[in-house]
Order: structure tokens, then C-alpha cells, then sequence
């Protein structure tokens, strides 16, 4: 199997700080080494910019707008994308390259990443993730994101959540985004998406684990999944639909004292390319 790693080592605009340290980590940390054991090649490309003056907003949409013509590219060589970035939001260029159209996307994460610039308490552009690829702000910069098309919430599926701000819970009750908290909502949520796609994406903030499991970065509230749970639902997603790429976003090597996190990284590679 053609692997291509497309590595976006940026967080809120910052080059290789915090967790913009995490694709590198996961590379070198065993995600190569995996690939070697399991006989795929795998190629590294990744993504920088020039800017001498980065600011977070247009630094994350101008890293998505590379990030789409990058998986579209390793996508039309028959290779599989893994995008290993900083921040969630990448993975709406990542849906853009695999295909706005028919792809129905399967984010783990313990937050909602639906909030907007309107209802944000914290200006974290990168909980914004879910609200963007669904249409509902940033309209006109997602727009530039080359082959980018909002995605019906009816397409969206968000496992693992638990720590939701109010005007989140609305939203995505208003845009019909699926939500699952075990296997056999997962198992019923793909049941619903299946007749309409083609394939998924499927993103995953290491967040959605519970911190006693293992702590990938600094906003890991309790009550996530015991990592069996997490690679069973993996292997669920693989038993019933075509997986078209795979994103692993907001590992932060600091935050990982143990290296679980690490090894659960490299497990979900495996749990889909294996």
C-alpha cells in the first residue's frame, strides 16, 4: 500500500510550537517504523509557508488551501492520505482533497469544534472545525480552500464528544450532525450514512480518550474512551465503509509524559491501513 504522510506542522499559526511538534513526534516516534513492518511505502511531504508575518486566521486557511491540492494530488496517485497536523481545522481541507461532495466525515474529539466567531467564549479559531466544513462561517476564506463544498450535517459524524459549550449543542442539533458515544450509536450512525456516500474521512483528536487512558494535549476533560473503544471503532468504520483518508491532529509531544498517547496514534494508523 502507497502511504503518503502530508505533515502540517503548525498550531494557531505558530511553526513547529506546541502541538505543531506532533507530526514530527508521530513520525519519528513509530509511525515509520509501523509502515516499514507492515510492508507499505511511505512517503513524508510537508506543508510550510513563506510568510515572514503569520497571523492564526490567515495562516490556517492558507495551510488548508495546500492541504486540499496535497490529498487531492496523493489521492489521484492512488495513495492513501494521513494528515498529521497541529490543529482539527485542517481537516476541512483534508474533506475538500477527498471530495466535499460524497465523502461523510467521522470526527473523534472530546469538544464540539462547532463553535463561531459569533458564539466563541475562548477565540480559538481551531473550535471552529465542524462549523466551517458545514458551511456555517468563515464562508468566504473556506471558499478559497481549493474544492471545498459545505457538508450537510446529515454527512457529519462526531464521536466522542462530552465537553460542549450551549450554542454548540444548537448548532449542531440544527445542522442534523450525527453523534455517537459508543459502538453501537457509531454502529447505527454509519448505518444512516451509508446510502448517500462514496466514502469517509475519518479525524481524530486523541482528546476523545479519556485522560487516565492517556493525554495527548492540555484539553482533555475526563469521561472519553478507554482506547480499546477507540480502535474497535475504528475497525468499525473499516468493516463498512471505504475509508479515504485518515487525520490525526492536535498531538502535543509535552503533554504526552508517558508516550500512551503516542502509541494509540500509532495503533489507529494501523487499525486502518494494518
Amino acid at each position: 500500500m502507497n502511504i503518503c504522510a502530508i505533515a502540517v506542522p503548525y498550531d494557531s499559526g505558530h511553526y513547529r510550537g506546541r502541538m505543531g511538534l506532533g507530526p514530527e513526534r508521530l513520525l519519528a516516534g513509530g509511525i515509520r517504523s509501523l509502515m516499514e513492518n507492515l510492508g507499505h511505502s511511505l512517503t513524508v511531504e510537508e506543508v510550510t509557508l513563506t510568510d515572514g508575518y503569520p497571523a492564526e486566521i490567515k495562516t490556517a486557511f492558507a495551510l488548508c488551501r495546500e492541504v486540499s491540492n496535497r490529498v487531492r494530488e496523493v489521492r489521484r496517485k492512488a495513495s492513501f492520505p494521513l494528515v498529521l497536523s497541529g490543529n482539527c481545522n485542517t481537516a476541512v481541507a483534508a474533506v475538500a482533497g477527498c471530495g466535499s461532495e460524497n465523502t461523510a466525515v467521522i470526527w473523534f474529539d472530546a469538544h464540539g469544534e462547532a463553535t463561531t466567531p459569533e458564539t466563541t467564549n475562548s477565540g480559538f479559531l481551531d473550535g471552529m472545525g465542524i462549523s466551517i466544513l458545514a458551511g456555517q462561517c468563515w464562508r468566504r476564506l473556506a471558499a478559497s480552500i481549493p474544492e471545498f463544498e459545505p457538508v450537510p450535517g446529515k454527512r457529519i459524524l462526531l464521536v466522542g464528544s462530552r465537553d460542549l459549550e450551549t450554542a454548540e449543542e444548537s448548532l449542531l442539533g440544527e445542522l442534523g450532525v450525527g453523534r455517537a458515544s459508543d459502538l453501537q450509536g457509531l454502529s447505527a450512525q454509519l448505518a444512516r450514512l451509508l446510502p448517500a456516500i462514496e466514502g469517509v474521512y475519518v479525524h481524530v483528536d486523541l482528546d476523545v480518550l479519556d485522560p487516565s487512558e492517556a493525554v495527548a494535549n492540555q484539553w482533555t476533560p475526563p469521561g472519553g474512551f478507554a482506547v480499546q473503544t477507540l480502535l474497535d471503532a475504528v475497525k468499525v468504520i473499516r468493516n463498512h465503509v471505504w475509508i479515504k483518508g485518515l487525520g490525526i491532529a492536535s498531538y502535543d509531544p509535552n503533554e504526552d509524559r508517558n508516550g500512551r498517547a503516542l502509541k494509540v496514534a500509532c495503533s489507529v494508523v494501523e487499525a486502518v491501513v494494518g
